[in-house]
């Protein structure tokens, strides 16, 4: 919540979130065990994954990851 400051997080059936103070908050896929960085300031989310953002008026920010995992055949 941008007005108090306070962060709630819980992890998914997917992922595990996972905060630290380096690198930060970040999500660990639970299927390859991939690491999925949030921050903007990194040059790649992590391997397998994609950012992007999309502009709009309703939403001071919004950022879409894209994380795939391999299926074992």
């Amino acid at each position: 919540n941008w007005e108090t400051q306070a962060v709630q997080c819980s992890s998914s059936a997917n992922y595990e979130v996972i905060l630290d103070q380096y690198p930060g908050l970040v999500f660990k896929n639970k299927r390859d065990r991939k690491l999925i960085n949030v921050d903007p300031k990194f040059e790649s989310p992590g391997d397998n994954s994609t950012r992007t953002e999309l502009q709009t008026d309703e939403y001071t920010q919004v950022v879409f990851f894209d994380h795939i995992t391999r299926s074992k055949a």
